[in-house]
């Protein structure tokens, strides 16, 4: 089985039409994005009605928090309040429902491996702003998440939201796809092994 994940498309509609395209010459058997439709880029509707009419299973992010809730949520992002309060009166009560109705994480069992999808390792869950902040992957707090019974029950958990590929026990991020450097990241699992690989994205 193939399951194909990638995160932060941040606007780029051009990435995110590369991405399921590639996605879709591997033969994945399920895809999971991991949230952050929205900011730099400005083609974020555009991106939000293709994951919608798509089969992929769609994360929440932080950009997609701060849609629904508005910045108050995150008080390190004060300076983006003008670009979500656009959003928010831009966008139809269909998007805003399903930015709603998209969950923080999803988990699941593939030939008996335990695996979990989330847009970040989470500080509190039912938190307001769930997620650890950034700085907790130069302060030692994501690599003391990455060691608790929470995580390492999983066989394998996939993040994104820092924009960068990288392996911290059984954690494994995969870059922004809609930014510099994009990548996705492809797991195979069969009855005994689960293997991944970090696959540069061709724009």
């Amino acid at each position: 089985m193939k399951i194909a994940v990638f995160s932060d498309v941040h606007g780029n509609l051009g990435a995110l039409k590369a991405v399921l395209e590639q996605i879709k010459e591997k033969n994945a058997d399920k895809i999971v994005f991991l949230g952050d439709i929205f900011q730099r880029g400005n083609e974020e509707f555009e991106c939000l009605d293709m994951l919608r009419a798509s089969e992929v299973v769609c994360l929440k992010g932080n950009c997609e928090l701060y849609t629904e809730h508005g910045v108050d949520v995150d008080p390190d992002v004060e300076h983006l309040r003008e670009y979500y309060d656009g959003i928010r009166k831009e966008i139809t009560p269909e998007q805003m429902e399903f930015i709603k109705q998209m969950p923080l994480f999803y988990e699941d069992e593939f030939h008996g491996h335990k695996m979990r999808f989330s847009h970040f390792l989470f500080l509190d869950v039912d938190a307001a702003y769930p997620f650890l902040p950034l700085s907790s992957l130069k302060s030692g707090t994501f690599d003391a998440a990455c060691k608790s019974e929470e995580v390492t029950k999983y066989e394998l958990v996939a993040v994104g939201h820092s924009h960068q590929n990288f392996v911290n026990g059984n954690v494994v991020s995969v870059s922004a796809t809609g930014l510099e450097g994009a990548s996705y990241l492809l797991i195979e699992v069969d009855e005994k092994t689960v293997s991944f690989e970090h696959i540069s994205l061709e724009q």
